[in-house]
């Protein structure tokens, strides 16, 4: 499945649930922030902690209220925290194990950066449970999680771990997703290795 078409059915899901507060964090170029905005959500915040991403979503949405840009990174505590930026795309990851460029970012909590979302887009390419460990788990009813079938702490988490923890947090999926992991491993990292994995976005409602 391309890119697109999973924005296009995240954007579906979203005008079925009609969220009135969505926060995207790894909002990379705001890509998916077009499909938010037709879905009549009312309120978008897009959390971008690479800089020069972050100018052109400040760039691109500074005449549309609904829409807020946070340059900053997600974690579990407020502070710095160290980011590297792979040569090749803007996957950037806190988790250690990446060749690229290591830059020191600001670093948030989602329950500061936005507490009273109603629905949130995770994709911080393997950092989501530190992320979502500080999510405004009261207000959320819709979460939408990176994951990955094969174990790679830099891309996402395990999905089968993904849909264990968001069980215990009250939230059943709904639907996924799937990407081509080794597409992806040859476009971000130029690695060749096949292994049939896949990269499943998937959409929790609370249950």
């Amino acid at each position: 499945m391309r890119a697109a078409d999973v924005r296009a059915g995240v954007a579906k899901i979203l005008a079925e649930h009609k969220p009135k507060h969505l926060v995207h964090v790894g909002a990379h170029d705001g890509e998916e922030a077009p499909g938010y905005l037709a879905a009549g959500i009312d309120r978008v915040t897009l959390v971008e902690p690479l800089p020069h991403l972050a100018a052109r979503l400040r760039a691109r949405y500074a005449a549309d209220q609904r829409v807020t840009v946070v340059e900053a990174a997600c974690s579990d505590q407020p502070g710095t925290v160290a980011l590297t930026v792979p040569t090749k795309t803007n996957m950037a990851t806190v988790v250690p194990g990446l060749d690229g460029e290591t830059i020191i970012v600001p670093a948030r909590r989602l329950d500061d950066v936005a507490p009273d979302a109603d629905a949130a887009v995770i994709d911080v390419q393997g950092y989501e449970f530190t992320v979502l460990s500080a999510a405004p788990w009261d207000t959320l009813r819709l979460v939408e999680v990176e994951t990955c079938t094969i174990d790679d702490p830099t891309l996402s988490p395990l999905y089968d771990d993904t849909i264990a923890y968001m069980a215990e947090r009250g939230f059943r999926e709904v639907a996924y997703f799937v990407r081509d992991y080794d597409w992806i491993q040859r476009w971000a990292f130029g690695k060749t290795t096949a292994t049939g994995a896949e990269v499943r976005d998937v959409v929790f409602v609370r249950a």
